[in-house]
C-alpha cells in the first residue's frame, strides 16, 4: 500500500490519541498478509444504552483497523477481535463490521481517521441500542458472497401478496413458487419474468402450444422458497448449512430436492421443444436433431422478509444459488427416475439417487448468483417524483427521428412508456451521424427502423414500433382515429405536418395532448408548444400565437421572433449536402440533444401540472402552452413560458370554416361595448374590424384582435354603419407589424339585448363586404348579441359569461358597390339610412340625419321602439 497513506493514518491516530484522554488507544501496529498497515485499537465503550435486540458491548472493546490502499480516499475497514457479535445485523464473516452503506457518499476523505473513529463509535452506540436499522429505513439484507461464475439474475415482477408472511413479517408457513425465466446464450444472465405455481409450470411445459422462447431467449423454470423468518445476517457458503437452515424453518431436504426435480422436469420438457423448434427453423427434421447435450440450468431462489422500503410491509429479499454441473446432473437423474412408472426397482433406484444427491449436496460449495433487482416494490426509480414520470405507462407517437425526435424518443423509452411508435420518411445519410444517434452500419436504412431497433434494446419489455413513410397521410387523414395514443410529439420541424395535424385535430373525436418542438437556426434556442386535449387547436395555432406575441415586442420573446419567425426570410440557408437536400439548422450533437431534453422537460412539466389540477376551459384555464429554452449566448435570457386559454370556437353559417376567436379579441370587443355604454347608451350598437387570418389549408379563420368604430361611423340602436377613415392605415400597420401573420378578416358589430343574427339591413349590407386593402373577395361577419341576462353578464365580466355569436364568411358580390365605401356597411349606406339620431364613431354626441336638409346636433331621443328585440325578432 502507499507509504504516504499509512503514514498519514498513523499521524492522525497519534494526534487523536493525544487529545482523547484515554477514550482511544493504539495497542499495536502490524502488517497483514496483503501488505496493508493495520492497527489494533481500544475504545472506551462504557455507559452505552443497551437494548434486548442490541449487541452486548463491554466497557472497552478492541478492534483491528486495516488501512486500505488509497487512504484517505478509500476508508479503512474494521474487525472486532472476537466473534461475540456474529450473526447480528451489519456484522459479516463473524467479525467484519459494516460501517458504511454507501462509502462513496458517506466517507469523507477530509475527515480521515478522526471521521472513521467517530463513525465506528456511532456504529457501536446504535448496535448496542438495536437502532442500526431504524423504522422506515431499508433493513440490511442477509449478506451474500456472490461468485462471478454463477452469473446474475434480474428480478422484474413484484412478489406482492404471494409472500407467506403478514405485514409485520410474522408467519409460520413456508411458501413455494416457480420463477418463470428467460436465459441468455452464455447462461450468465437469467431474467425472472413471472411468478407461477408448480402446477402451472408443469402445465406450460406439457402444453405444445405454449411459447418456449421469450424475445428469442429460451425459457426455464427455477424453484422459489419463501421463508417466513430471516435466516441470519449472512447466507452460508455450503449447501449443507443452507439446507440445515431451511429445514429449521420448515423446508426439509426432501421437499428441497423434490422442488428442484419438478423444475428440472419442466426444464427438460422445455429444452426438448426448444431444440425441436431450432431444428425445424434450420430445415432439419426432429428425428435428425438430438438433444444438444448441454447441462440443464439448475438453480434455486430463496426469499426472506428481510427488507422494508416504506410503511409497515416487509418485502422479500431474494438470493439465488446455482448448482454446479455435477449436482445439476444428479438432480436431473432424480427427476427422470421420478417420472418412471412406479415399481420396486424404480423406487429403489430413486432412493439411491436421492441419497447420492444428499451426499453430494453435503459436500458442495454454494455458488451464489448476483441478484439485480428491478422489482418496483423494492427498487426506487432514479427519476421518481420528476415530471418524466408522467410518461410511465403511456402510449406515444413520435413524429420525426432526427436531431430532435431520436433523443426525445430515447428519453421517453427510459422514462417507462408503455408503447412507442417512431415515424419518419427519411433514411440515414452519412452527414447526420454528426448529431444523430445512428451508426455507419445504419447508412441507407430507414431512420425509423434503425431507431426502433436501437431503442428496443434498451428495455426488455418494450418493442418500439417503426413507421417508415409519409406521416401526414399515414397518421393524420381527416377521419384518422387518434385515440390509440396518449401523447403525440411532433419533432419534424415541418410546417406541412403541423398543418395536417391542425386539420386532423379539428375533426378528431379524441384529442391526445400534443407536444411540438423546433430548433432555431443556430441551435441556441428551442421552442416547444404543448396543447392539452381541451386546447382549441394544435401547434400551427399556437405557433401563430407565439409569433404575434414576439411581434408585439414583448421583451422576453423578441429574440424568439427574430430567430424562428423573422420578418424577412433568411436568404442565407444552410444546405448540408449538394443537390436538393433540405435546409436545416447549424448545431452540434451536444446542442441539439441538450435542447431536446430541455424542451421535453418543459412539456412534461406542463402535462404533469395539468394532471395534478384538471383544467376547466369554461373558467378560462390555460390549455395551450409555449416555452422558449435557450443555451449558449442566448442562455442569459433564461427559459420563458406563456400560456393561453381555449379560444371561442364556432362554425360559420356555410359550415365551411371553423372560426377561432381569441380571448384577447373577445376582451377587446367587450371593452368597446363597455365604453359605448359609458359615452352613449347601452342599446346603441357598436362594432369594428376583425384582424386575423384565413387558413384555407385547414378551413380555419383566426380572429386575433378587433378594432372599434372609425370616426366616420354611424351608430344607433337599429343600425351600425362602419366608416372608412383610418381603416387602411390600421390594417397596413398590423400586416407590417406581424410580418403578414395578422391582417383584415372581416367586421363585427353588436345587437345589444338582442339576437345574434343578421337583421334585414345587415343582409342588405353583406353585398358590399370587402377588405379595406382590397386583397380579398371575402370577409367574416361576426355579430355579438344575447338576451338581457346573458348580455349584461358578459358585458359586466361575470365568470363564464359569453355573448351569443353569429358567424358567416361572406363572399364579395359581383354587383355594384356603393361609391366611396369600400368597407363594410352593417346596414344601409348613409344616403339610404332613415331619418333619425345617430352617434358618430368615438363620440358621445348624437347627430340627426334628415335627408334633404342639413344635419343638426341635439339630444338623443329614447323611445320604446329603440329596444332591439322588438325590431330583430325573426
Amino acid at each position: 500500500m502507499s507509504a504516504d497513506g499509512a503514514d498519514l493514518a498513523r499521524r492522525q491516530l497519534r494526534d487523536l490519541v493525544e487529545v482523547a484522554d484515554g477514550a482511544v488507544e493504539v495497542l499495536e501496529e502490524w502488517t497483514n498478509a496483503a501488505g496493508n498497515t493495520a492497527f489494533t485499537i481500544s475504545l472506551d465503550t462504557s455507559g452505552l444504552e443497551h437494548a434486548p435486540a442490541g449487541i452486548a458491548v463491554r466497557d472497552r472493546e478492541r478492534f483491528k483497523v486495516i488501512i486500505m490502499d488509497g487512504f484517505p480516499f478509500a476508508p479503512p475497514i474494521v474487525f472486532s477481535v472476537h466473534e461475540r457479535w456474529a450473526g447480528t445485523p451489519h456484522v459479516q464473516w463473524g467479525n467484519y463490521l459494516c460501517l458504511y452503506a454507501v462509502p462513496s457518499v458517506e466517507w469523507n476523505p477530509a475527515d480521515g481517521m478522526r471521521g472513521f473513529i467517530g463513525r465506528l463509535s456511532k456504529w457501536i452506540e446504535n448496535a448496542a441500542a438495536g437502532t442500526l436499522d431504524p423504522d422506515g429505513q431499508p433493513l440490511h439484507p442477509p449478506a451474500v458472497y456472490t461468485s462471478a461464475d454463477a452469473g446474475r439474475l434480474l428480478v422484474h415482477p413484484n412478489l406482492g401478496d404471494l409472500v407467506p408472511w403478514s405485514a409485520d413479517g410474522s408467519g409460520s408457513d413456508v411458501g413455494t413458487l416457480v420463477a418463470w425465466c428467460s436465459v441468455n446464450g452464455d447462461r450468465k444472465r437469467v431474467d425472472v419474468l413471472e411468478w407461477v405455481d408448480l402446477d402451472s409450470a408443469v402445465g406450460r411445459a406439457e402444453d405444445a402450444a405454449f411459447e418456449v422462447f421469450h424475445r428469442g431467449r429460451p425459457l426455464i423454470a427455477i424453484p422459489v422458497v419463501l421463508m417466513p423468518d430471516q435466516l441470519g445476517f449472512e447466507y452460508p457458503t455450503d449447501v449443507k448449512s443452507l439446507s440445515a437452515g431451511l429445514s429449521e424453518s420448515g423446508y426439509d431436504r426432501i421437499t428441497l430436492l423434490n422442488d428442484l426435480a419438478v423444475c428440472t422436469h419442466v426444464n427438460r420438457k422445455l429444452r426438448a421443444r426448444q431444440v425441436e423448434r431450432d431444428a425445424k427453423a434450420a430445415g432439419n427434421t426432429w428425428d435428425e436433431t438430438p438433444d444438444d447435450g448441454a447441462p440443464l440450468f439448475t438453480a434455486m431462489l430463496v426469499g426472506t422478509p428481510s427488507r422494508r422500503v416504506e410503511g409497515d410491509v416487509r418485502l422479500a429479499h431474494l438470493a439465488a444459488w446455482k448448482l454446479d454441473a455435477l449436482s445439476g446432473r444428479v438432480t436431473d437423474l432424480f427427476a427422470q427416475i421420478r417420472d418412471l412408472r412406479a415399481s420396486k426397482e424404480s423406487a429403489k433406484l430413486q432412493d439411491e439417487v436421492r441419497d447420492l444427491a444428499f451426499s453430494l449436496f453435503d459436500s458442495s460449495r454454494i455458488a451464489w448468483m448476483d441478484i439485480m433487482e428491478t422489482r418496483p416494490e423494492v427498487t426506487r426509480r432514479r427519476d421518481q417524483d420528476t415530471p418524466s414520470r408522467w410518461l410511465a405507462g403511456r402510449r406515444l407517437l413520435v413524429l420525426g427521428s432526427g436531431a430532435l425526435g431520436a433523443p426525445v424518443s430515447e428519453l421517453c423509452v427510459r422514462a417507462g412508456v408503455k408503447e412507442l411508435t417512431v415515424a419518419d420518411s427519411a433514411v440515414v445519410k452519412p452527414g447526420i451521424l454528426v448529431r444523430q444517434p445512428y451508426t455507419d452500419a445504419d447508412i441507407g436504412r430507414g431512420k425509423a427502423r434503425a431507431l426502433a431497433s436501437r431503442l428496443s434494446a434498451i428495455r426488455d419489455d418494450l418493442d418500439v414500433e417503426p413507421s417508415h413513410g409519409n406521416v401526414r397521410t399515414k397518421f393524420f387523414a381527416p377521419d384518422q382515429d387518434l385515440s390509440a395514443y396518449d401523447l403525440i410529439i411532433d419533432a419534424t420541424a415541418d410546417a406541412s405536418v403541423r398543418s395536417a395535424i391542425e386539420l386532423a385535430r379539428k375533426h378528431a373525436a379524441v384529442r391526445p395532448p400534443l407536444v411540438t418542438m423546433v430548433i432555431g437556426h443556430n441551435a441556441e434556442r428551442g421552442l416547444v408548444t404543448t396543447n392539452l386535449p381541451a386546447a382549441t387547436g394544435a401547434a400551427a395555432d399556437t405557433f401563430r400565437k407565439v409569433s404575434l406575441l414576439a411581434a408585439s415586442k414583448t421583451a422576453e420573446w423578441v429574440d424568439v421572433g427574430d430567430d424562428l419567425f423573422p420578418a424577412t426570410p433568411r436568404t442565407k440557408l444552410f444546405f448540408p449536402e449538394p443537390g436538393c437536400s433540405s435546409p436545416t439548422f447549424v448545431g452540434s450533437a451536444a446542442q441539439s440533444t441538450a435542447l431536446a431534453g430541455m424542451m421535453l422537460h418543459e412539456a412534461l412539466m406542463v402535462l404533469h401540472a395539468a394532471d395534478q389540477g384538471r383544467r376547466d376551459t369554461e373558467s378560462g384555464e390555460q390549455v395551450s402552452f409555449a416555452s422558449a429554452v435557450r443555451m449558449g449566448a442566448a442562455a442569459t435570457m433564461g427559459t420563458s413560458r406563456v400560456s393561453w386559454p381555449a379560444d371561442v370556437v364556432g362554425t360559420d353559417e356555410s359550415g365551411e370554416y371553423e372560426v377561432r376567436v381569441s380571448g384577447t379579441a373577445l376582451a377587446e370587443a367587450r371593452a368597446e361595448v363597455r365604453r359605448g355604454d359609458r359615452i352613449r347608451a347601452p342599446e346603441i350598437e357598436t362594432g369594428g374590424m376583425l384582424l386575423g387570418a384565413f387558413d384555407d389549408a385547414t378551413g380555419i379563420v383566426y380572429v386575433d384582435k378587433v378594432t372599434g368604430p372609425p370616426p366616420d361611423s354611424y351608430l344607433s340602436a337599429t343600425y351600425f354603419h362602419h366608416g372608412v377613415e383610418g381603416t387602411q392605415e390600421r390594417v397596413s400597420a398590423e400586416v407590417r407589424l406581424t410580418a403578414s401573420t395578422c391582417g383584415f378578416v372581416g367586421f363585427w358589430h353588436t345587437h345589444p339585448f338582442g339576437y345574434a343574427h343578421p337583421s334585414p339591413t345587415d343582409e342588405q349590407g353583406m353585398a358590399s363586404i370587402v377588405a379595406p386593402d382590397g386583397t380579398t373577395r371575402r370577409a367574416l361577419m361576426m355579430i355579438l348579441g344575447g338576451d338581457e341576462a346573458n348580455w349584461r353578464g358578459w358585458r359586466n365580466g361575470d365568470v363564464g359569461a359569453r355573448p351569443d355569436i353569429y358567424l358567416k364568411v361572406v363572399p364579395r358580390s359581383d354587383g355594384p358597390i356603393v361609391s366611396g365605401h369600400p368597407g363594410y356597411v352593417g346596414g344601409l349606406h348613409l344616403q339610404q339610412l332613415p331619418d333619425g339620431w345617430y352617434f358618430r364613431g368615438g363620440t358621445g354626441t348624437p347627430t340627426r340625419i334628415r335627408h334633404g336638409a342639413a344635419a343638426v346636433t341635439g339630444p338623443v331621443v329614447r323611445s320604446p321602439s329603440w329596444w332591439p328585440w322588438r325590431r330583430r325578432r325573426p
